[in-house]
């Protein structure tokens, strides 16, 4: 039986989805785990689907393998290797399920402190209102920096927002494509649905 995880700050996640390919050498791992590559759909209309990284020890992984539909509790977790940063669920407890029982699922929530300045701008296709920002989740001494894109009312109250604001944040785990050097690169990052700003006078009470 997995040890219970006792969290000294709110981070969990919760995902269901496909497991696309298990990985044992990846630069953000020690030997006594492997990366599964799990692909969540997103909600309908869209037919899209999002890559996540989930970082599970061995002794979890049973007979859990590539095309094993799969469902998730854990922590979103970040590691910078050579200047790249990795963004993961570490997971907690996994469980093969069977497949077309179980839609998919990405569901994040974290608290989170706003650790550099925001950016306000407009999507170059539908001309949205977004804003990227980055919190850091503070965990057993270990801080966690992770890239969020917030939308509209809350792209605006985001951007107007202070370095070193706290808030809760409830998300999902989005991965995007883009192109470098001819190379096709995939990355990931936090699409905001809800945030409250944490009021320290509330908490001393």
């Amino acid at each position: 039986m997995a040890k219970k995880y006792v969290y000294s700050c709110i981070d969990r996640a919760n995902i269901t989805g496909t497991v696309d390919a298990v990985e044992e050498n990846t630069p953000f791992i020690t030997d006594k785990f492997v990366n599964l590559i799990v692909y969540t759909s997103r909600k309908e209309p869209s037919t899209a689907k999002d890559r996540i990284n989930v970082v599970v020890n061995k002794k979890l992984l049973g007979n859990i393998t590539e095309g094993s539909c799969v469902k998730i509790a854990g922590a979103i977790q970040t590691k910078t290797v050579n200047g790249h940063l990795y963004i993961y669920i570490f997971a907690y407890d996994i469980t093969e399920v069977e497949a077309g029982t179980a839609m998919d699922t990405d569901q994040l929530k974290f608290e989170g402190y706003l650790c550099k300045k925001p950016v306000l701008r407009k999507t170059p296709f539908s001309n949205r209102t977004v804003c990227d920002c980055v919190l850091a989740i503070n965990d057993r001494g270990m801080s966690y920096y992770v890239p969020c894109i917030c939308w509209s009312k809350n792209a605006k109250k985001m951007a107007q927002s202070a370095v070193g604001d706290k808030f809760y944040v409830s998300g999902r785990l989005q991965s995007r494509e883009y192109v470098k050097n001819e190379k096709t690169y995939v990355i990931n990052e936090v699409s905001v649905y809800h945030i409250d700003e944490f009021s320290f006078d509330s908490e001393d009470d």
